[in-house]
């Protein structure tokens, strides 16, 4: 049987750009969860009914409110622990880290997903280990998924860790084209076809942001089109535009869609909240393998921002 190419390279081979395929997340949960773990979760044939009911209610939930979550599962520093979670909210202009420690064995990883995206009630009877800051690199390592994330994904993982960067080995989380991947938190941003030092770079903020403008997947706490104009201001600003609150309102217009993108004031006061518009509009479609492990070709779409504009008061407060 011929070995099929890795799915990642044929992406990097087509030149793709990878923006506007972030998720779109008001918040998310990490299982803290030993790696054989992992496969146990990912097996929903082999559910119990409380852990089909946890996710029949998290369906229910994102029909409701729309609002998006994501779940990733991250190995933990001492495998064979109690089950551990971190939960990051979506805050000001990323995300805020809260972790909870409790005395259940990992099998009961459904409880996490239950107590911190259903009923967070229940988290009272959790504890609470001090807030850790700085960033968390979650680094797609799930190589039985699909081998590219394995080959690309150790190597930055490890480079992480050799520079004193807070990186975790990281199941599946979408996108094995985009490997090496990685969920860069609590910045919200996603990053793809990462090398070891351009891993530590971005994780350091110590090259200009347009020098990974083409690996950078989007900010979570937007939708996919208004990540296009993110990227856009994000290489205008720099990396300190992180650091401002962002929502986005998406209307139809005649030629794509017209994102505005609604800014809050620098943390620092050094300016005011701010608006921009601008119309993204399709690129040229690529086709490309999702997997390494599969033939099949999909489409895939590519993006165009038009002229970006920013917005008097008056004229922001009257709507797009």
């Amino acid at each position: 049987m011929t070995r099929l190419p890795l799915c990642s390279a044929e992406s990097i081979a087509a030149g793709e750009d990878p923006i506007g395929t972030a998720p779109h997340w008001a918040e998310v949960t990490v299982l803290e969860l030993d790696v054989p773990v992992w496969a146990r979760v990912r097996d929903a044939d082999a559910w119990t009914p409380a852990q089909r009911d946890v996710f029949a209610a998290l369906r229910e939930r994102v029909e409701a409110s729309g609002a998006g979550f994501g779940l990733l599962m991250s190995a933990p520093v001492t495998p064979g622990g109690p089950l551990r979670v971190r939960h990051y909210t979506l805050a000001g202009g990323g995300y805020v880290r809260q972790d909870y420690l409790s005395t259940w064995p990992q099998s009961e990883w459904a409880r996490g997903l239950h107590d911190t995206l259903i009923d967070p009630a229940n988290l009272r009877d959790w504890a609470r280990p001090p807030a850790v800051p700085g960033p968390d690199l979650h680094v797609c390592t799930h190589g039985t998924v699909d081998a590219a994330c394995g080959r690309a994904g150790i190597p930055v993982y490890r480079a992480l860790q050799d520079a004193g960067v807070r990186a975790w080995r990281t199941g599946h989380f979408g996108g094995h084209r985009f490997a090496a991947t990685a969920v860069d938190l609590p910045a919200g941003l996603l990053w793809a076809h990462l090398t070891p030092e351009l891993a530590v770079q971005v994780a350091r903020r110590e090259v200009p942001p347009e020098h990974a403008a083409r690996h950078l997947r989007g900010f979570a706490g937007l939708p996919p089109l208004a990540q296009v104009l993110d990227r856009h201001l994000l290489l205008q600003h720099g990396w300190s535009w992180l650091d401002r609150e962002r929502r986005a309102t998406l209307t139809a217009a005649p030629d794509g869609t017209r994102v505005t993108l609604h800014v809050g004031a620098p943390g620092d006061g050094s300016g005011d909240p701010a608006t921009y518009r601008a119309t993204v509009t399709a690129a040229p479609d690529l086709h490309l393998r999702g997997s390494s492990h599969d033939a099949a070709r999909s489409r895939v779409p590519q993006y165009r921002l038009g002229p970006v504009e920013q917005l008097q008061p008056d004229a922001a407060r009257s709507g797009p």
